[in-house]
C-alpha cells in the first residue's frame, strides 16, 4: 500500500443501538469528542470517521484494534502514537453533512477534505481565495462546484502541511505548481473530495 482513500455516504439522522455498539470500538477520549457535537447526525459522522480510520489501519498493519493508541492534539492532525509500526503511517479524515472521507498513506503525509455541493458562501472568497482561484470560480459554468473544489483543495493542503486554516489562505494558490501537482480532486455522489499527499 502507498495511499488509499475511503468514502462513506450516510444520511442517517438518528442515533440508535448500532451506534452505541460501534462506540465500544473507539477510545473513551474519542467518545467524549463525539458527544460534544450538538446534532446526532454530526456525532454519527464523527463516529464513522473514527471507525473507518481504525478499520483501515487494522487492515493494513494487522494490529489489533484494542492496541491502537492515538494522539489528538488540539487543532492538529491526529497521529498513531502506539504501537510502533514497521512502516510509517499517516492518515487524515474529514466529514460533512452526509459523508466521510478518510485517507491512509505509507509513503506520504496526507490531508483530505470533503464538502457537499450546495449553495456556496461566495462572500468569503476575498478572505480565503488567491486571485487565480477567484478567477477560476468566477469563470466557471458551475460556480458552486468550482468553489468547493477550491475550498477542499485548500483544506486538504493545509491539513497535509499540518498548519490547518491558521495560515493566510489567500496566499495559497492550489491551482499552481507545485501545490496542484500534489492534490487530486474528484466528485463522488454529489460531494467534492480532495486528497493532498506530500512525500515525507
Amino acid at each position: 500500500m502507498s495511499t488509499k482513500v475511503y468514502f462513506l455516504k450516510d444520511n442517517t439522522e438518528n442515533w440508535g443501538p448500532v451506534h452505541d455498539y460501534l462506540s465500544g470500538f473507539v477510545s473513551a477520549e474519542r467518545r467524549e469528542k463525539i458527544n460534544r457535537y450538538k446534532f446526532e447526525s454530526d456525532r454519527m459522522l464523527s463516529l464513522y470517521a473514527a471507525i473507518i480510520t481504525r478499520l483501515a489501519i487494522v487492515r493494513e498493519t494487522g494490529i489489533k484494534n484494542d492496541e491502537l493508541v492515538f494522539d489528538c492534539p488540539y487543532m492538529k492532525k491526529p497521529t498513531l502514537s502506539a504501537p510502533r509500526t514497521d512502516t510509517p503511517l499517516d492518515f487524515n479524515f474529514s466529514h460533512t453533512k452526509g459523508a466521510v472521507l478518510m485517507g491512509l498513506s505509507t509513503d506520504s503525509t496526507i490531508g483530505v477534505d470533503v464538502e457537499r455541493i450546495r449553495k456556496a458562501p461566495f462572500n468569503t472568497m476575498k478572505m480565503v481565495c488567491h486571485p487565480a482561484e477567484a478567477d477560476y470560480i468566477n469563470s466557471s459554468s458551475d460556480k458552486e462546484k468550482a468553489f468547493f473544489e477550491i475550498w477542499t483543495k485548500k483544506e486538504a493542503y493545509t491539513k497535509c502541511m499540518g498548519t490547518g486554516l491558521s495560515v493566510d489562505l489567500k496566499s495559497i494558490n492550489t491551482l499552481a505548481a507545485p501545490i496542484c501537482e500534489n492534490i487530486e480532486t474528484f466528485i463522488q455522489d454529489g460531494y467534492v473530495c480532495s486528497v493532498c499527499t506530500l512525500n515525507k
